[in-house]
């Protein structure tokens, strides 16, 4: 019952949370405009590129350390985690500044802060602290649709730069009051030196394998993005963004129930409640569920769609259709490789990720030769492909175990 009950909280918290940005939707079509929009994309793109640079999957590897060997030195994991999201980040804040580029200076701060708070909403996660992670998801979200209101109304130029900044006045205010409750709860403790440098190769450990993992997913989530911003207009970049946008409230609820599920799959499997045979025919079943968001959104009118969006974003439909099919396809991938993050076979991630990216780089560049309402299909491509890939890897792990 605990398990629901704080699954429950999970869900309905990260809901609520992404739901506030979610309505903000309106509003940002019409200040910034389709072109806007675009080019807000563009941008938001290298804050993925740099949170996997300065975040270094710190978040599975504080929930991973948790679970295999305790909270007794979880504060080391932590700080030096923090160390290194502070030294990378300033480097990447060295080559903004003698670019002379402001805005890929706050591009690069809110990444830098979205990793920091991060890894305390996954210590609330792996200590099972459902009402807490919640507020903190939900003050990071008002904040940020608060500071985006404010900065748009009090300045008419260079809007798209004042609502990165405002994601990142948000960041910064909600990781501060996070961490400070943090420190207060946690035991302090004086750690060695060696034990620093054993914290960091077991970071670098777990998260340089995953670097080609994250790195082939920022390409099949975010490339299209800098290709099409290239090769056609920016209002075409709209539509397609806005399309993807819009689809990725369905990644929000299947991310929020994968993070409410993570501590009690990982449990059933340390205590050999649930086996690999059940792990796949979970995969098996979800597929029945692939088309369901997609047929959904097909039933409603397009009219629906422009009054919501504003008359600019005709047109949006078809992409919010195509990419809440390639979305959907992340339920039997969720499934599968939390069974190998369990095993620790990292190793193992990065390759199917590289083979499925592969596919979907080629399906891209081919797609985006032809016309733009094509260019979605090379996600769905890359998405299936990977699968069958996870079913044999998770095989291989089993006979190894």
């Amino acid at each position: 019952m605990k398990a629901i009950k704080d699954s429950a909280i999970y869900l309905v918290g990260e809901l609520l949370s992404r739901a506030i940005p979610f309505l903000l939707l309106p509003y940002l079509s019409r200040k910034l405009g389709v072109e806007g929009f675009g080019e807000l994309s563009y941008y938001q793109t290298y804050i993925v590129l740099f949170f996997i640079l300065v975040g270094l999957s710190q978040e599975g590897a504080v929930t991973r350390y948790f679970y295999v060997y305790g909270k007794r030195s979880l504060d080391l994991i932590v700080s030096i985690g923090y160390i290194y999201t502070l030294v990378s980040g300033g480097l990447i804040l060295l080559v903004c500044w003698l670019l002379q580029s402001e805005i890929m200076v706050y591009v690069a701060l809110s990444a830098i802060f979205q990793s920091l708070l991060g890894v305390q909403l996954s210590i609330r996660q792996c200590q099972k602290q459902a009402i807490p992670y919640t507020i903190i998801q939900f003050l990071s979200s008002s904040l940020s649709v608060i500071f985006t209101i404010l900065l748009l109304e009090f300045f008419d130029k260079e809007l798209v730069e004042k609502r990165i900044l405002a994601i990142l006045l948000a960041n910064v205010v909600v990781f501060l009051f996070a961490y400070f409750i943090y420190k207060g709860k946690s035991r302090k403790k004086k750690f060695q030196l060696n034990q620093y440098k054993t914290a960091l190769m077991y970071l670098l450990g777990f998260g340089l394998p995953l670097i080609l993992h994250n790195a082939s997913l920022f390409l099949k989530g975010q490339l299209d993005r800098i290709f099409i911003f290239h090769q056609f207009s920016e209002a075409d970049l709209g539509l397609y963004a806005m399309g993807a946008q819009i689809a990725a409230i369905l990644m929000i609820v299947l991310q929020a129930i994968n993070k409410a599920s993570i501590p009690y799959f990982f449990d059933g499997l340390k205590q050999k409640r649930i086996s690999l045979s059940q792990v796949h025919k979970w995969a098996m079943g979800s597929f029945i569920i692939v088309p369901l968001p997609a047929l959904l959104m097909w039933l409603i009118p397009e009219s629906v769609v422009v009054w919501l969006l504003g008359n600019q974003f005709i047109g949006t439909k078809y992409y919010i259709i195509l990419f809440l099919f390639s979305t959907a396809l992340v339920i039997p991938y969720f499934i599968l490789v939390n069974y190998l993050f369990y095993y620790g076979k990292n190793n193992f991630i990065s390759i199917c990720s590289v083979i499925s990216t592969l596919a979907y780089i080629v399906s891209l560049i081919g797609l985006t030769f032809t016309k733009i309402e094509y260019v979605p299909y090379a996600s769905i491509i890359g998405s299936i492909i990977i699968i069958p890939v996870l079913f044999f890897m998770t095989k291989r792990v089993e006979k190894q175990q």
